[in-house]
């Protein structure tokens, strides 16, 4: 079935001005300044996917109902509200309703009031991802069971600001003893399987020993990765002190030749596209003039013509009129002499026209010569505009073209010469045999046992390729010094060269920690018989302003490679981020971005309309 995604989220109350936020399919970036709304967007999401947590209070806001839309790839759309109503346990605050009524034109779904604590609304979710079934997954490891819900993996795909930096697994649930459920819900995803069946059969103690001597291996192993991280970083200083510096010197000098070849051909063409619109315009007053003067010559025939009408009128009338005609009186038989009065009136009602017309016929002529002067100006500047644009597009392809190929050449052969040492391959080598090691050793399945494991039963092929997924994506996002990374089974956790990710600060678990997800949404793409096909950060990329110790954050360069990477490996998803401030080397003509300026004066002042900065968040 084609994949739903968020369409928009809005607010409304009975006096204030409704709010509403839209989103595209792919990638979704909202960004402005602290307290401008941004994450009572992403608060407002997590209402509608029935977290118990109102996103804002309706005294503070004035805003009582929420509103979420998701509508599918084949444009089928399901539509919910639900309230924030009194807390029916007395305590003076707020509290979602249990009830979020539905309309949809979606066959599948029905139109009604779904109830949360029934389960009914997670059901209609699930079976938006095309789980139609209810199911029950393992949920601790002494196999209790529980309901698979749309909340049992919402942090697979959804992870606030408030925990974005967590030291725990990102798709864990906060707050919450156990991670088991989580696995269950995952495994679940990938494979269509709940596990209800699985029976232990390894002991405790044996189980424990096995593990004790597992981790100790896993330590000393974690510990060489480390060394050789370090090892690795003094080699790059190093081959930066004797690297061939003429020719860095020459890549950066053909880098900055081949943007300013690239930037000609921009304003070139730029400049083609104006001149086309101009002869686009010329042309259509060369059509208009030239059909004037079509006009204006047939009505010169017309007049020419009236006018020789009118003169044989006239010249026959005034011959007839010299003429005496003899009367003879009634009466007495006397000569009279006849005058005919009427037809000297129509002699002169015709020259009274021939005047007329022989000076509109004067006019007429000098409008054709005005008409035909305006012809001949236009196809002057037609002429020009087609010889400058001709030696424009020349110009591109015979001479800009020819010269970005030609410098993207000597480029490659310039990096060529830029070679890795050989201890620095050897390192790399043995680090890739380390954590490979350290990765099948975390994979190895356990004996049977009296509790509920639930790596020993959750296939290893997906959970392996989602861990390649995030090395590979963090390599491609400049982690420093990055010889090996994995989503250790073990600790259902990041290790970046052999460091667990709960070891570093807080702005590189941020950046882990959306890493992690996104490749997992991304490895669920790949295969999982189920996927929710969304990713919803906020603050990914933790600054200043977020109260983060400077040696904390992530390096700038990391910041802006993840926002690329992301932007432009969406894939068949849905992506949202909020965030302060984005990188601004990144290109985001993909994106659909949406700021709050937190300014009346200019774009949008924050997500609620009615709520000012004093309270919006």
């Amino acid at each position: 079935m084609s994949r739903f995604y968020i369409k928009s989220i809005g607010a409304s109350g009975p006096k204030v001005e409704y709010s509403q936020v839209t989103f595209d399919e792919g990638v979704n970036i909202l960004h402005g300044p602290s307290n401008s709304g941004k994450s009572y967007v992403i608060n407002c999401i997590n209402f509608m996917f029935g977290a118990s947590e109102v996103p804002f209070t309706r005294e503070s806001t004035g805003y009582n109902t929420i509103h979420m839309t998701l509508e599918s790839l084949d444009a089928r759309t399901v539509q919910m509200t639900r309230r924030i109503i009194d807390d029916k346990n007395g305590k003076k605050s707020d509290m979602g309703d249990n009830l979020v009524t539905v309309v949809s034109n979606f066959d599948e779904v029905g139109s009604y009031d779904y109830s949360i604590l029934k389960l009914e609304y997670s059901d209609m979710l699930l079976k938006l991802m095309g789980i139609d079934e209810r199911h029950q997954i393992i949920s601790t490891q002494a196999f209790v069971q529980q309901n698979l819900t749309n909340r049992s993996f919402l942090h697979s795909y959804f992870i606030d600001e408030d925990n974005i930096y967590e030291k725990i697994p990102a798709f864990d649930i906060p707050r919450h003893s156990k991670i088991t459920a989580c696995l269950t819900a995952l495994h679940f995803l990938f494979t269509g399987e709940d596990l209800h069946e699985i029976v232990p059969a390894e002991s405790k103690k044996d189980r424990e020993l096995k593990e004790a001597k597992k981790n100790a291996v896993i330590i000393y192993i974690n510990e060489k990765i480390q060394d050789l991280s370090k090892k690795r970083g003094i080699l790059e200083e190093e081959l930066a002190k004797v690297e061939d510096t003429d020719v860095e010197s020459k890549i950066e000098a053909t880098l900055e030749e081949i943007e300013s070849i690239e930037h000609q051909i921009y304003e070139a063409t730029e400049q083609s596209h104006k001149l086309m619109e101009e002869i686009f315009t010329v042309n259509s007053k060369l059509e208009e003039a030239t059909y004037l003067n079509e006009r204006y010559k047939a009505l010169r025939t017309q007049y020419n013509s009236d006018v020789k009408r009118l003169r044989f009128i006239i010249d026959g009338e005034t011959k007839d009129s010299q003429r005496k005609k003899v009367v003879k009186c009634p009466f007495c038989d006397s000569s009279m002499q006849n005058k005919p009065e009427q037809r000297i009136a129509y002699a002169q009602a015709s020259q009274v026209e021939l005047n007329r017309i022989t000076m509109q016929l004067g006019d007429l002529k000098e409008a054709e010569k005005d008409i035909q002067q305006e012809i001949c100006a236009l196809e002057a500047q037609l002429q020009e505009l087609n010889r400058q644009n001709n030696e424009i597009t020349q110009m591109i392809s015979r001479v800009l073209k020819p010269k970005s190929a030609q410098l993207r050449v000597m480029m490659e052969s310039y990096k060529r010469i830029v070679q890795i040492k050989r201890e620095m391959s050897a390192v790399d080598a043995m680090s890739v045999v380390l954590n490979a090691d350290a990765f099948n050793r975390e994979m190895e399945k356990e004996g049977e046992k009296v509790v509920f494991h639930p790596m020993e039963h959750i296939d290893m092929n997906w959970w392996k390729k989602w861990s390649d997924t995030f090395e590979m994506i963090v390599k491609e996002c400049n982690y420093p010094n990055c010889v090996s990374a994995r989503i250790s089974p073990d600790t259902y956790d990041a290790i970046v060269n052999g460091k667990h990710k709960s070891d570093e600060g807080k702005g590189y678990r941020a950046f882990l920690n959306s890493i992690i997800l996104f490749s997992l949404m991304k490895a669920l793409e790949d295969g999982g018989i189920y996927r929710p096909a969304m990713l919803i950060l906020d603050s990914p990329i933790l600054t200043l302003k977020e109260k983060v110790r400077k040696n904390e954050l992530a390096d700038p360069g990391m910041r802006a490679s993840l926002f690329k990477y992301m932007v432009e490996n969406c894939g068949d998803n849905q992506i949202i981020i909020a965030e302060n401030e984005i990188p601004n080397t990144v290109d985001y003509n993909t994106a659909h971005l949406i700021e709050f300026t937190q300014d009346e004066t200019q774009g949008i002042y924050g997500f609620l309309k009615s709520v000012r900065n004093s309270v919006d968040s």
